[in-house]
C-alpha cells in the first residue's frame, strides 16, 4: 500500500467536509490503494482546528499554512478563505505536492491564472472543488445531454438561493468582507453554477449582468460585495442562458436548480431532491422523475453492491467523498482529473466569466469572454 500524507488548509465548514471524505476514502467499495495519513491542519482559530483534529483524527493543528507545506506531506488540501486560495496553493505545487482546491479559485481571473500556470509548469496533480460534477444525476444528465437525448442543446437556466444573509443579528464573516473574499455571490454562489454551465453545456462566450448590495451593514460594518446578481449567457456553440444568485431570497434555505433545454427535450435538476433528474421527451406534455440509483447510472458501484447504495439514495456529503476519491486516484495515476472533475484551468476559466459579469455590471455592457492562453 502506498503512503500518501495529506495537509490542510481551513478547519471551518468546508475544511470538516473536505476531512470527512478523506476518512471515508478506506470505506468505499474500492477504497484507494494507498493510506491516506491526516497529518496536519492549518487554522488561526485554535477552537476550529483543535477540534478538527479531534473529530477526524488530524495528528496535529498548526496556525500557519506554511508549517504545513514545511512537514512531509504529499496532497495539500486549501480549504481556506479565498484570500488564501493563490499564495499557498502556488507554494504547494512548487513544493511538489498535489493541490486540491476550493472554489472560486481566486479572488480574481489575475490571479486564478497564476494558479494555473503554476500547476502546468509544475506538473502536478490539481483539482478544483467543484462537488456539482460529482452528484449522480447532473453526471447523468451530462451523459444525456452528450448522447443528444434531448439534441440540440437550446437554452441553460439556474438559480441558487438562499436566505441566510437575511438573519438578524448575523455576524460580520469573511465573506462579507470585500479584502478576503474578492466577491459576494458571483463568486460563492455563481461559481458552482458557473461551472455547471461550463460542464453541461460548454463554453461561455459573453455575459451581460447586474448586481445588487440588498444589506448594506452587518453588525455595525459596511458591506462592499453583492448580495444578488443576474445574467444571461452566451455560448459559443448556440445556447443562451441566464443564471441567478442570491443569498437575500427569503424562504429558501437552499435552492439550487438548473434546467437545459433542447430541440428534442429538457432536463430539471433541484438539489433538494438530490437523486432525482426530471426529464421532459419531445412535445409531450410535463416532465418524468427519474431515481438516479440505479446500476445503469453514474457510481452506482461506488458504495455498495447492486447500484447506487444498493438502489438506495445518497446525501450531499457523499458526493464530496466521491469528489475526493477521484482526485486521489489521479494522485495514485489511477485515472485523468479531467473531463470529469474541474482542472484549475476550469477554476481560472470560472473566475474569468465570473469577472466579466462583474465588469458588464459595472459598466451596463454586454462583456466578451477573454480568456488568456499560457
Amino acid at each position: 500500500m502506498k503512503e500518501l500524507n495529506v495537509g490542510i488548509l481551513g478547519a471551518g465548514f468546508i475544511g470538516t467536509f473536505h476531512s470527512y471524505a478523506l476518512r471515508l476514502q478506506q470505506l468505499i467499495k474500492e477504497a484507494p490503494k494507498a493510506n491516506l495519513n491526516l497529518r496536519i491542519v492549518a487554522d488561526r482559530d485554535q477552537k476550529a482546528r483543535d477540534t478538527l483534529v479531534k473529530r477526524f483524527g488530524w495528528e496535529k493543528g498548526v496556525d500557519d499554512w506554511r508549517a504545513v507545506l514545511d512537514a512531509n506531506i504529499d496532497i495539500f488540501v486549501n480549504a481556506g478563505p479565498n484570500v488564501l486560495h493563490a499564495e499557498p496553493s502556488i507554494a504547494a505545487l512548487k513544493a511538489g505536492k498535489a493541490v486540491f482546491c476550493e472554489k472560486p479559485l481566486a479572488m480574481d481571473a489575475a490571479e486564478a491564472f497564476e494558479m494555473w500556470k503554476a500547476a502546468a509548469d509544475a506538473k502536478a496533480v490539481h483539482q478544483a472543488a467543484f462537488v456539482y460534477r460529482f452528484v449522480p444525476a447532473l453526471r447523468y444528465a451530462r451523459e444525456l445531454i452528450q448522447s443528444g437525448a434531448i439534441g440540440e442543446v437550446t437554452h441553460f437556466r439556474s438559480e441558487y438561493l438562499m436566505s441566510n444573509y437575511l438573519q438578524p443579528g448575523l455576524d460580520f464573516s469573511w465573506r462579507l468582507d470585500k479584502k478576503i473574499a474578492g466577491t459576494g455571490t458571483f463568486g460563492d454562489l455563481g461559481a458552482h453554477h458557473i461551472d455547471l454551465a461550463r460542464f453541461l453545456v460548454g463554453e461561455i462566450s459573453e455575459v451581460a449582468a447586474i448586481g445588487r448590495t440588498v444589506v448594506p451593514q452587518v453588525a455595525g460594518k459596511k458591506v462592499e460585495v453583492d448580495d444578488a446578481f443576474v445574467s444571461i449567457l452566451q455560448f459559443e456553440s448556440g445556447p443562451i442562458g441566464v443564471i441567478q444568485a442570491s443569498r437575500v431570497a427569503a424562504g429558501h434555505g437552499h435552492t439550487s436548480a438548473i434546467q437545459v433545454d433542447g430541440t428534442k427535450g429538457s432536463l430539471r435538476y433541484d438539489v433538494a431532491r438530490l437523486n432525482e433528474i426530471e426529464i421532459a421527451d419531445g412535445l409531450a406534455s410535463g416532465f418524468r422523475a427519474v431515481q438516479v440509483i440505479k446500476e445503469e447510472h453514474p457510481f452506482s458501484d461506488f458504495w455498495w453492491e447492486g447500484g447506487v447504495q444498493g438502489s438506495h439514495p445518497i446525501g450531499w456529503v457523499e458526493c464530496f467523498v466521491q469528489q475526493m476519491n477521484h482526485f486521489v486516484e489521479a494522485v495514485l495515476g489511477n485515472r485523468q482529473v479531467s473531463p470529469l472533475a474541474a482542472t484549475f484551468e476550469d477554476g481560472y476559466r470560472a473566475v474569468e466569466i465570473a469577472d466579466s459579469m462583474i465588469r458588464s455590471w459595472q459598466s451596463a455592457r454586454r462583456e466578451p469572454i477573454k480568456f488568456r492562453s499560457l
